[in-house]
């Protein structure tokens, strides 16, 4: 799974990968600060269920695990890049591989489409003008190819098997496929079916103005981004998304108003940045967690790590589809599966649900 940071420059993006990420990327104010995607690992968080579980991927802190996701931040957008304009088709062709987009808008009012200062512009502009840009982009793949295969036999199955590059399945295909005469709507609703998004309606710390007619979560990158800092170099606990914080450490005079700032903050409401990555997984992309075991009655794995797997799985995954997720050796020889809480013995096709903890059995 890959999430795709957008958004036009100077909305805080850069440091919103930050704080998902730890990962250092470069952040300035002015336009094209990232040039090349930053690539980093954010986590995806949910309730434990022992408190002694010991996962070999992401880490637990608290009562939650947090379980690993790929995240790129790709370079700031401006109008006109479908047509070249900035980084233009570079900056598009970045973001093939995602599977979901969380669109980083600077929701104090501050920063106009074009990365520069203004005062009380309409945040909403800049949604509407990433996606019109995703539109335009969506559709020159998408009649390109279409014309070039439109009167052979068979051709939407091949669309579809020519679009699977950008992440267009079968199913997103077909659904859209009544659209088919009208290109612009058809690759449109392609683009909405394929690259689904949320909007972090960022910089909420100062005065946020309302982004109308998307879904959206208020942010604030910066905050975030400090109290990740901070609990990485031991001078407070945090855990992501939390309304709160433990200082272990005597502060600087510096440090103590940053972080009473930051509490301050807190007890209004979290700064966002973990709920806006949680509601992407969950309802976006609607993914359940299913936690592989060899042991059925310990839950471990040979070496007895107790819950040492969890994995996101796409709503409606049987535990075939959960086995092939571990391995695809194993899928191909299933013979059945357990559910590690009932014993009972479950077959291919059954559905699992979000938490479900299951032993396979295969022929591998």
């Amino acid at each position: 799974m890959i999430i795709g940071l957008i958004g036009a420059p100077n909305q805080g993006k850069s440091t919103f990968f930050n704080a998902l990420t730890l990962a250092g990327a470069e952040v300035a104010p002015h336009p094209f600060t990232t040039i090349k995607p930053n690539e980093g690992v954010a986590y995806f968080k949910v309730k434990k269920l022992r408190p002694d579980e010991h996962p070999v991927k992401g880490y637990t802190k608290g009562d939650y695990r947090f379980i690993p996701i790929r995240v790129i931040d790709v370079a700031g957008l401006v109008p006109g890049a479908s047509e070249g304009r900035g980084l233009g088709n570079q900056f598009l062709n970045d973001l093939i591989t995602a599977d979901a987009f969380i669109i980083v808008v600077d929701a104090s009012g501050s920063t106009d489409m074009e990365g520069g200062p203004v005062v009380d512009y309409d945040p909403t502009n800049n949604v509407s003008f990433i996606l019109d840009e995703l539109d335009k982009w969506f559709y020159s793949v998408v009649s390109s190819n279409w014309e070039s295969i439109r009167k052979r036999p068979g051709a939407v199955k091949e669309l579809a098997s020519k679009l699977s590059g950008i992440g267009i399945n079968a199913m997103h295909i077909k659904t859209a496929l009544p659209l088919i005469d009208d290109l612009t709507a058809f690759s449109k609703r392609l683009r909405e079916l394929s690259k689904p998004f949320i909007v972090a309606s960022n910089k909420c710390d100062k005065t946020p103005k309302k982004i109308a007619g998307f879904k959206s979560v208020n942010t604030s990158a910066v905050i975030e981004f400090a109290l990740r800092k901070a609990d990485n170099d031991g001078f407070i606990s945090y855990v992501p998304g939390s309304n709160e914080f433990t200082v272990l450490k005597e502060l600087s005079p510096e440090q103590d108003k940053a972080l009473s700032y930051a509490r301050s903050f807190l007890a209004k409401q979290s700064t966002g940045v973990q709920d806006c990555l949680n509601q992407v997984v969950s309802s976006l992309l609607n993914c359940i967690v299913a936690y592989p075991v060899m042991d059925d009655n310990k839950w471990t794995d040979v070496k007895g790590n107790v819950l040492p797997d969890a994995l996101l799985l796409p709503v409606g995954s049987t535990a075939q589809d959960l086995a092939y997720k571990v391995h695809n050796d194993l899928g191909d020889g299933f013979i059945k599966a357990v559910d590690a809480r009932t014993k009972k013995s479950l077959g291919r096709e059954h559905v699992l649900s979000d938490g479900d903890v299951i032993k396979i059995f295969s022929k591998a």
